[in-house]
């Protein structure tokens, strides 16, 4: 059965692997060496872990516990109506940890008062987004936090109440 909790500071490296793995296993098909090496680098270092725990954005993080492990994560950024992250560990793709963050997510973007959620999402993940809803807005590009930009799609669902 998938929970799906607020992230806890102890998740933090979990939280990280879970990202790194989806990044190396499931969109490196998508994008050049440098371009995964930039989004997802080895090894997560403390300083990764840090940076993590600060921040600075003030997401709201979420993870999927499947029988005490964390195999997907997703945050949002309430002041920018921003869907950061959805991302699961590519042993539970395609068995609905993904959907789950989502529906989380949304919940937690709507009781926020948000009517739209918009997010730049990797060519990998157009489809998922795609059949939850999401509308293809324009394809442009996403600054890493290395400052290297990789190709997205950026995208948008708003609320019917």
């Amino acid at each position: 059965m998938i929970s799906i909790r607020q992230m806890r500071p102890e998740d933090a490296r979990a939280f990280l692997e879970v990202h790194h793995a989806a990044v190396r296993g499931i969109a490196a098909r998508d994008y050049p060496p440098s371009i995964v090496e930039s989004w997802a680098p080895l090894p997560i270092t403390d300083e990764n872990i840090e940076h993590l725990l600060s921040n600075p954005e003030k997401e709201i993080r979420i993870v999927a516990d499947v029988n005490g492990e964390i195999v997907g994560i997703g945050a949002i950024v309430i002041s920018t109506s921003e869907l950061r992250a959805c991302y699961v560990a590519p042993t539970v793709a395609r068995k609905g940890v993904g959907s789950a963050l989502i529906r989380e997510i949304e919940r937690i973007a709507q009781e926020h008062g948000l009517t739209c959620l918009r997010l730049d999402a990797s060519l990998t993940s157009e489809p998922f987004y795609r059949t939850l809803g999401y509308e293809v807005q324009e394809r442009g590009e996403h600054i890493l936090r290395s400052g290297q930009s990789m190709a997205c799609v950026k995208m948008q669902k708003c609320f019917q109440f």
